[in-house]
């Protein structure tokens, strides 16, 4: 008897997304058990979406999702769920269990997945290049804010164009050395 990770005490019953993908639905929460067997033959039949953040972003704000940050517990194996960042800008996670691969996906996780066309890339999210681009992007972003703080909007545009402009100019190494020389015109 499989019970609910989020509320703990509830049994989980058997129901199906579209195109009969089964899960395990708790009554109470709305949350939602997907078996990786169960996930992975659906798939077969799907045609895989791609990957476009801001899409992603969108539609979390669509279909709020109320994410707990308690551990849980696999309702079919009892280990851990691990949670996964889905993009750098969305705002919530799945739980995976990384014994038997099943996924908790809380109130409309999976609607939000559906209307980013990201719910059939769902193992996608568990592997390390994945969840290495997304620290990646969350590193850049961070940066990104602090210099904008630091510089301003008007001074931290002008200097990402010269460092552009630095960049691909083929005489790179001799502007940065005039630049940083405190007297460039006495020898």
């Amino acid at each position: 008897m499989a019970k609910c990770p989020a509320c703990k005490n509830v049994v989980l019953e058997l129901s199906n997304f579209e195109n009969s993908l089964p899960v395990m639905n708790c009554n109470s929460c709305g949350g939602s058990w997907l078996r990786a067997n169960e996930y992975a033959r659906w798939l077969k039949s799907q045609n895989p979406g791609s990957f476009e953040e801001d899409k992603t972003t969108e539609a979390s704000k669509r279909f709020p999702v109320a994410e707990s940050n308690k551990a849980s517990i696999c309702p079919d194996c009892g280990h851990l769920l691990r949670k996964y960042k889905i993009g750098a800008k969305v705002d919530f996670h799945l739980d995976r269990c990384n014994n038997c691969n099943g996924v908790w996906l809380d109130k409309n996780e999976w609607e939000s997945l559906k209307a980013a066309d990201l719910h059939d890339e769902i193992n996608q999210f568990f592997t390390n290049p994945w969840q290495q681009n997304i620290q990646s992007k969350t590193t850049a972003s961070k940066f990104d804010e602090m210099y904008l703080e630091r510089f301003g909007y008007s001074d931290y545009q002008k200097i990402q164009e010269i460092r552009k402009w630095l960049q691909e100019n083929p005489n790179r190494n001799n502007l940065i050395a005039f630049l940083l020389d405190k007297d460039p015109f006495s020898t």
